[in-house]
């Protein structure tokens, strides 16, 4: 390890992810990031690495291609877990089409031949679509009453449905790709119980491809299989990643901006006297919320690399704290204020990059649509719990959410 002189360099330390059940970073995960921009970081395996907590240097990373995606080496988690599950979802032939994985010149060729479907053009057109996802739900949520999980009747049904949609499929099907989905995410379960989830998530895609080849439809798939830029298990692999991306993160996003929204009422009534504002909001919660710990996964470093005041030496990983990011005062005044005016253009929410999410532009629509729709529909929306109850899903967790949100009307 090098460093510049005039820069202090720690010792490794653990990463500090664990939430106390509120919606701000962890105090010493701030304590961090005011200390240096980038720090030492002790992995689960017990290497030492780097973890960033400056936007500067966050963004500049995620577009360095000296820097390499690395999905095992992560601060947390069990680190034989994480390495079997690696080896286990890189001898399946359908990895070839996961493209967090993937690197140039794959990445770059299947990356474009899916990119033309979720453009901002594309997306826009699917959004009398959305709204009547979304105007079932509300329609289903009255007719139920209060009070209800918002995020198993609401949240996780519009981001599944949604992606059901744009995917051609029946929303029948959501257990097919939730349900590994959440063994797949969940840290507690072993690896026997992830590999028998991934091999039923890509039986599942496969058969849904099979069935696009044999009666093709106007739905993305169903292009892909006709256009023929891309293999079979491209195809199943690239299914694989838009199911489980698109109804995840989306549903974890929206029940915690609710979450937040409501958590001090004037927000909530500043955007249901100007709907117009939903938009901007939309975006504010994406930078102040910040739902992926770690981003898409590590990097490590193909070569010596400068970044900062710091030498990053060839084969060490670093990680972007992406909360810490986007609460970074050197590009967001008062971070640590959720302000619905404020242009939070350029926060790292979706990442950075060549991986940066190709379903962005989706899920603010998704987003957008859902949040409108809840102001109108029930503009007297409310927690049914004190905050104090909500269970939050944070540690070891890459993504941060709630496991429920009680609300009443």
């Amino acid at each position: 390890m090098e460093c510049k002189r005039g820069t202090t360099v720690t010792e490794p330390v653990d990463h500090p992810i664990e939430r106390a059940g509120v919606l701000d970073p962890p105090p010493a995960l701030r304590a961090l990031a005011e200390r240096a921009p980038i720090s030492r970081l002790r992995f689960s395996d017990g290497r030492a690495g780097w973890l960033v907590t400056s936007y500067a240097l966050g963004r500049a990373l995620l577009v360095d291609n000296r820097f390499r995606v690395d999905p095992v080496t992560l601060p947390h988690g069990d680190p034989e877990m994480l390495e079997e599950i690696e080896r286990i979802d890189t001898s399946m032939p359908e990895s070839e089409g996961v493209l967090i994985r993937l690197h140039p010149p794959q990445h770059t060729r299947i990356r474009k031949a899916a990119a033309r479907y979720f453009t901002v053009r594309a997306v826009r057109e699917q959004q009398q679509a959305i709204e009547r996802i979304v105007g079932d739900r509300l329609d289903a949520m009255a007719a139920a009453g209060g009070p209800i999980d918002l995020v198993t009747a609401f949240a996780l049904p519009v981001s599944s449905f949604s992606i059901c949609q744009q995917l051609g499929v029946s929303p029948e099907d959501r257990e097919r790709f939730e349900r590994p989905s959440a063994v797949l995410a969940d840290p507690h379960l072993d690896a026997g119980q992830k590999r028998d989830a991934l091999v039923a998530f890509y039986d599942y895609c496969r058969q849904v491809v099979a069935e696009k080849r044999a009666s093709p439809r106007p739905d993305i798939l169903s292009d892909l299989v006709e256009q023929g830029e891309l293999s079979e298990d491209e195809i199943v692999g690239l299914a694989r990643q838009l199911f489980e991306a698109g109804h995840e993160t989306t549903a974890a996003q929206l029940s915690l901006g609710v979450l937040a929204l409501l958590g001090d009422r004037a927000r909530w009534e500043r955007l249901r006297a100007d709907p117009s504002q939903v938009g901007n909001a939309v975006e504010e919660l994406l930078r102040y919320l910040s739902i992926l710990q770690l981003g898409s996964f590590a990097r490590t470093a193909s070569e010596d690399v400068e970044l900062g005041d710091v030498v990053i030496r060839a084969g060490e990983t670093v990680v972007v704290s992406i909360p810490a990011a986007n609460r970074d005062p050197g590009k967001f005044p008062d971070p640590d204020e959720l302000d619905l005016g404020r242009n939070a253009a350029g926060h790292l929410a979706f990442g950075h990059g060549r991986h940066m999410c190709i379903g962005q532009h989706l899920a603010r629509l998704e987003l957008e649509v859902a949040l409108r729709g809840l102001i109108e529909r029930f503009p007297n929306l409310d927690l049914a719990v004190p905050l104090a109850e909500i269970r939050f899903l944070g540690g070891e967790h890459q993504m941060y959410g709630v496991e429920a949100l009680p609300v009443a009307w």
